[in-house]
């Protein structure tokens, strides 16, 4: 009998539908309550965009377009009934409802935990879990913990997504014995509409029945059922493949100009890795954006989470970035940080931390 276990219980699915279970945590009680709505036949939900790329607003999604979407997924990476889903990302963002919803479409085992920044630390080595969906953030630590990674490495398949992730991490899971799948995807598209194998494909594939182009800024364009066959417009810039392959250059929305000459804040974030790799120091988290110049109207910056580096490194980094992308790509400053602020979705929240770092100044 297909099971939702969670921290304050377990219940089977005829318990879920019938709404016999008694939850205190409202995280729990809302999520076990979606799956209840879902199981009852409920035909129409409401989800909020995770704010990445701006203010958030409220979609109303089809429970027929939500179908597509996870029978899309079923079908590309050949999920059985027998997997047993470990959802460990917020099921109030499209990411971690798909997951949910999968699961029940096949007749799944689920585990429930609470979304946090560092989940694979309450599972054993030895955990029964064959199908993840993790924000890169939560496996960064994979590029330096082997308990991380055989934890990793006891999954099948699992979902990387929700926010680019660095070369560094995308290298360490390409080691992994499992199948791990970058996903391209927003609340709009009610999760991915494409997937990239790491370490086996260099490009994003589409699922069956999504359509894809670009437009006069280079950006992607795609259209499907779940769009109801019109073209969605997004931000990515993209290196259109084929009529079914894309590569990602980087969000428009990402670009420094500084000085008149534009910047994509994916190159300088890869230049400074490089050199750190150089260097052999450590990875550290961190992310790569604009601040206002009175001079340059805008300034490249980098937030990095934990220790100052010292100013010897911090002036290679900053030559490296010269030397490589131009005068004009090498950071004006570099702030350090005990943590990073996040959206409720678990992404990073670049604007946020970036605002509270200034505002220490």
């Amino acid at each position: 009998m297909q099971k939702i276990h969670t921290p304050e219980g377990s219940f089977s699915f005829d318990e879920i539908r019938s709404g016999k279970f008694a939850i205190e945590d409202e995280y729990l009680k809302y999520t076990l309550n979606f799956c209840k709505d879902w199981l009852s036949g409920t035909t129409h939900f409401t989800f909020t965009t995770s704010g990445s790329t701006g203010s958030p607003k409220a979609i109303v999604a089809d429970r027929e377009h939500m179908l597509l979407s996870a029978r899309g997924t079923i079908k590309a990476i050949q999920l059985t009934a027998a997997e047993h889903v470990f959802l460990c990302i917020s099921s109030k963002m499209i990411g971690g409802a798909m997951m949910l919803i999968r699961a029940m479409e096949l007749g799944c085992d689920i585990t429930i935990v609470f979304p946090t920044s560092n989940p694979l630390d309450i599972i054993e080595e030895s955990h029964p879990y064959t199908f993840v969906s993790f924000v890169p953030m939560q496996v960064f630590e994979v590029q330096s913990d082997e308990s991380i990674q055989r934890k990793l490495n006891r999954f099948k398949h699992i979902l990387l997504g929700g926010a680019p992730a660095n070369e560094n991490t995308l290298l360490a899971l390409s080691k992994l014995t499992c199948e791990v799948w970058q996903t391209y995807g927003m609340t709009e598209t009610l999760s991915h509409i494409a997937l990239r194998r790491v370490g086996k494909d260099k490009y994003y594939e589409v699922l069956e029945g999504v359509h894809i182009k670009k437009d006069e800024r280079n950006c992607l364009c795609i259209s499907s059922p779940i769009t109801d066959d019109q073209w969605l417009l997004t931000n990515d810039v993209i290196n259109l493949v084929d009529e079914t392959h894309f590569e990602l250059a980087g969000r428009i929305d990402d670009v420094i100009n500084s000085g008149g000459i534009k910047i994509f804040s994916y190159d300088v974030e890869h230049a400074i890795i490089e050199k750190m790799n150089e260097l052999e120091i450590p990875p550290k988290p961190m992310f790569v954006c604009r601040k206002p110049d009175e001079k340059y109207g805008e300034s490249v910056v980098v937030v990095m989470m934990g220790e100052k580096l010292n100013d010897e490194v911090l002036e290679q980094l900053k030559d490296y970035c010269k030397t490589t992308l131009g005068k004009y790509a090498a950071p004006r400053h570099f702030y350090f940080v005990n943590e990073f602020e996040k959206l409720e979705s678990g992404k990073l929240d670049k604007k946020s931390t970036l605002q509270k770092v200034l505002n220490k100044d």
